[in-house]
């Protein structure tokens, strides 16, 4: 079914029950679209401030010009225009000088005029094109192991993470403090690899917003926290018959979990008929890291400790459990231990 790009527009969320070739083309589709007209390009911030002074120079230019036309009513006919005399000889100047005053302001300081609010703007989510690249990338690692022409099932949830519908708890702490907090599953995949397990992998975005309100004097200072990590979860379901033995493994699945930096083991299950790992990732994660070799030798001292790399923890996380799978089923058939390289 060809995908519906207007549909999506309206939801940010992706379903498809497809193939994996199918999937990855649609994602390619959902991929940014580069701006190549320049009527397209982003506003630069100077165009409110130059609308600022141009409305400035209009207020002083009327000014002068209706000072002029006033010059010349007859003396005595200016009584009645007493008013508007001092209308234009105050008030319009005067807005004139303000308005050229804020756009000089605008100018220096190089931001819009206007400010954007929270939560919907302040704290937008970064990481949407990283979302829709992980889900592409760990398609094509798991594309090999999944069997051939069966569908998966997807779910990819684009949209904006502080969405008041995502949000679990909201409470007032200590009269003057107030929390929310957010809950955004915005991954789903689903398939079975070509052995007959069933795999299934999710990602959970939790985020919380702390608000803290303090009265001083003319004034109310308000303060704002974001704290935010993202719950990945990769569970195998099997037929206990193949894997005996597969309950008691439990130590042997922890001592066979192996994640790079940035990622912590949260939580581990080891059932008769399946296996779930639960890990927590840094908030700041990438789809996939650059090789060190693809990066400036300037550019990586610069940038410091290097971000989480989410589909290798995922690919590491599913090695992990073939690796305890593949013990298992050995036990039934000593001897014929499979390989997990």
């Amino acid at each position: 079914m060809p995908l519906d790009l207007e549909a999506f527009q309206k939801t940010r969320v992706y379903q498809a029950r497809a193939t994996v070739a199918e999937v990855l083309e649609d994602l390619r589709a959902l991929a940014p679209q580069p701006k190549g007209a320049p009527d397209v390009k982003p506003e630069p911030a100077s165009r409110q401030t130059d609308g600022m002074g141009r409305l400035g120079k209009g207020l002083l230019l009327a000014t002068g010009v209706s000072l002029g036309v006033l010059w010349l009513v007859p003396l005595d006919q200016r009584g009645e225009l007493f008013g508007l005399l001092i209308f234009l000889s105050f008030i319009m100047p005067l807005s004139g000088v303000l308005a050229l005053i804020a756009s000089w302001v605008g100018t220096r300081s190089g931001f819009p005029m206007e400010r954007s609010t929270w939560p919907e703007m302040r704290f937008v989510d970064p990481y949407e094109e990283q979302r829709r690249l992980l889900l592409a990338t760990l398609l094509q690692r798991f594309q090999l192991d999944l069997l051939d022409d069966t569908p998966v099932d997807v779910t990819l949830d684009l949209s904006f993470s502080l969405n008041p519908s995502k949000c679990v708890l909201a409470e007032e702490i200590h009269g003057k403090e107030t929390r929310e907090d957010f809950t955004n599953p915005w991954l789903s995949l689903q398939g079975r690899l070509a052995d007959g397990t069933q795999l299934r992998l999710s990602v959970v975005d939790l985020v919380r917003m702390l608000q803290h309100t303090k009265n001083l004097p003319r004034q109310v200072k308000t303060g704002r926290k974001r704290r935010a990590v993202s719950l990945m979860q990769v569970a195998l379901r099997v037929k206990p018959e193949r894997h005996p033995g597969l309950a008691g493994l439990e130590k042997r699945t922890r001592d066979a979990v192996r994640l790079p930096s940035g990622s912590t083991l949260k939580w581990v299950l080891v059932a008769e008929d399946r296996l779930e790992l639960r890990v927590l990732l840094d908030e700041d994660w990438v789809a996939q890291a650059p090789a060190p070799s693809e990066v400036p030798p300037g550019k990586a001292r610069k940038a410091g400790a290097p971000k989480t790399d989410a589909s290798r923890t995922a690919t590491m996380m599913l090695l992990s459990l073939c690796q305890v799978l593949n013990h298992s089923s050995s036990q039934a058939q000593p001897g014929n231990v499979r390989s997990t390289s």
